[in-house]
């Protein structure tokens, strides 16, 4: 990815030539020295150079980085965490992470997988051996080079004979792949928390899904610490290995010389090995065997209810399907996801390098489509206009307007559509059994919305709910529209105990596909915990609600290269989105409500 205005053009004498990645705390550069080395140079967003406690941070990682070295991790060439501006230069490392890796080709199995629990065993044992613990292995902080994998940033690394830096109190690590004890006593962590956080990796490498993974923060920390790992899919040998890394009990699991005895038996071949199945009883759909799965040997989390167990203000609405932000209850013991884990990749297949039009692209290959779709144009003046149309601001280029309305002349405009939920009092729209209902037979309800549920756990569900819904996809095309954001992609996080996540990108791709075929680029809208699927779905860009609310933008930027349109509704949420992202993404401010220009409580506002 090329520069973007306003990035720097040099670095501690290291000249910038592209962006390679970006995060909520900073940018990740190509750079190269002036006899031609090639670094990748770590900047820190200059807000964040004021903060004294993420400039001890951004020190500590620095010197930890320092500390280790290693044929599996990324040595540390140049670094100044005491300049105006700090940054850090590493080694680049050409490859993509581990989980774009598993998002466009799939799991790893046979000699790429050995080569990566091999790989990522002898990165641990060279970061343990200098008296460090790593704290945040996951699939993005793991660049698959080509001759082995390396692991990267070591942002919240830990020195076992030093006191831990707390953040003012804070946790600090990925929900997902933290060990119990970095939930219960994080000044205690030992090695044996990042072979926890290992077994959370291979599983995800070898299935692509992740072991915990509730439908939010809270719930994914409170399977981590209390309940048994998802290793469905998951075959022998790597299967008793993964549960033994994966005790709750650190002094239970494997150290790293057994362990890497133990990978020395996974298979060097590519055959796939026989997986250990639960069969799902005939007639019962993959949602509710799952669930019946989950009852026989996981105990339920205490706590809210699965449709309560967020808040939001609440308004008048009158477009289709917007979904605010819900703020999280908090766990137990404050959960903080790092907003710095910024990798040094090159550009992955989504991105765009230059050598194509920024403004259009081949429909995604997984759609089976070879239509080419226009994407709207990056880092302009936009508005969302979903709860009611009127006239374009100057200067504007991009709009999301209701499938109901008519497009804007003269701009690029993006259809929304209700996808996931039936809209407030169109419910008997649809066939009653398409119609997600609880064990009482009652239909299940957004409360916050007053929207039914779609019941997506069938693929003849699916298919029937799509034909509905590519019906209104026709008819933005036949409008003029340019592209589709369908909404509440993230219903299954609402809803866990009936919806998962694949259900919802089942669906997505058959909206992808017919989206292609019409003509239509299609945007993700919010789901950041999917982002790393995104290619295999089929979307093209992205609608991205309070992403510098919750500290997401990064996150978004990196899969879509910087191809993203911003929602904030506070005027924090805004001053953090122009601060970090005006210069790079699409921004607007808009009322809770999307209300139309002239109504009471309108609201817009632009960087």
């Amino acid at each position: 990815m090329s520069l973007s205005p306003g990035d720097p053009e040099s670095m501690g004498g290291y000249a910038l030539v592209g962006r390679l990645g970006s995060g909520g705390m900073g940018i990740v550069y190509l750079g190269h020295s002036d006899s031609g080395r090639q670094v990748a140079v770590k900047v820190v967003h200059a807000p964040y150079a004021q903060d004294e406690e993420f400039r001890t941070r951004f020190r500590q990682e620095v010197a930890a980085a320092r500390r280790v070295s290693g044929a599996f991790t990324a040595p540390v060439v140049d670094a100044d965490p005491d300049a105006e501006v700090p940054w850090m230069a590493t080694l680049y490392v050409p490859g993509r992470t581990l989980s774009d890796t598993v998002a466009k080709d799939g799991p790893l199995r046979g000699r790429a997988l050995r080569v990566l629990a091999l790989g990522l065993v002898e990165a641990l044992r060279d970061i343990h051996r200098v008296g460090m613990v790593h704290r945040d292995l996951k699939p993005s902080n793991v660049l698959m080079a080509e001759d082995g994998p390396r692991v990267i940033d070591f942002g919240i690394s830990y020195a076992v004979d030093n006191e831990a830096l707390t953040m003012t109190g804070r946790l600090i690590g990925t929900p997902p792949f933290m060990s119990p004890e970095q939930f219960a006593a994080p000044r205690e962590v030992t090695g044996a928390s990042d072979v926890f956080s290992l077994g959370s990796v291979l599983v995800y490498a070898a299935t692509g899904n992740r072991p915990f993974d509730g439908s939010s923060p809270y719930l994914t920390g409170y399977q981590v610490m209390h309940e048994a790992p998802d290793l469905n899919g998951v075959a022998e040998p790597l299967r008793s290995i993964a549960q033994r890394c994966l005790d709750k009990n650190p002094a239970a699991r494997p150290g790293l010389d057994e362990l890497r005895r133990m990978l020395q038996e996974l298979p060097d071949s590519d055959v796939p090995a026989a997986v250990s199945v639960v069969p799902v009883a005939p007639g019962v759909s993959d949602s509710a065997e799952a669930d019946r799965r989950a009852s026989l040997t996981h105990p339920v989390a205490p706590g809210p209810a699965a449709d309560e167990g967020r808040t939001e203000a609440v308004g008048t609405r009158t477009g289709h399907g917007r979904r605010r932000r819900r703020v999280l209850i908090g766990l137990a013991a404050a959960l903080a996801v790092t907003g710095v884990s910024i990798a040094a990749v090159r550009l992955g297949p989504h991105q765009h390098d230059g050598s194509r039009s920024p403004d259009s692209v081949s429909a995604s290959p997984s759609t089976g489509s070879a239509a080419t779709v226009t994407l709207p144009p990056k880092h302009v003046q936009w508005d969302y206009q979903i709860g009611g149309a009127y006239p374009l601001a100057a200067g504007a280029r991009v709009v999301s307007r209701d499938h109901d309305s008519e497009p804007a002349p003269g701009v690029y405009n993006i259809c929304n559509i209700n996808a996931f939920q039936a809209q407030k009092g169109e419910e008997h729209d649809w066939a009653s059994d398409l119609l997600l209902r609880d064990a009482k037979g009652d239909v299940v309800h957004d409360k916050a919305w007053g929207e039914a549920i779609l019941d997506i756990r069938t693929a003849a569900k699916r298919q029937r709910i799509a034909a509905k819904l590519n019906s209104w996809i026709d008819e933005c095309a036949a409008r003029g529209y340019k592209a589709v954001e369908p909404d509440n992609y993230d219903a299954f996080t609402r809803f866990p105990t009936h919806l998962k996540s694949g259900q919802a990108k089942a669906l997505m791709k058959l909206l992808s596909a017919h989206a292609h075929d019409k003509g239509l680029a299609i945007a993700q809208k919010n789901t950041a915990e999917l982002l790393p699927d995104h290619a295999s779905v089929g979307l093209d860009f992205a609608v991205a609600e309070e992403c510098a609310e919750w500290n997401e933008c990064g996150e978004f930027a990196d899969a879509f290269g910087d191809n993203v349109l911003v929602v904030e509704y506070t005027a924090k949420g805004m001053a953090k989105a122009c601060t970090g992202w005006g210069g790079t993404l699409s921004i607007v401010r808009r009322d809770e409500s999307v209300m139309p220009k002239g109504a009471d409580g309108y609201v817009r506002q632009t960087c």
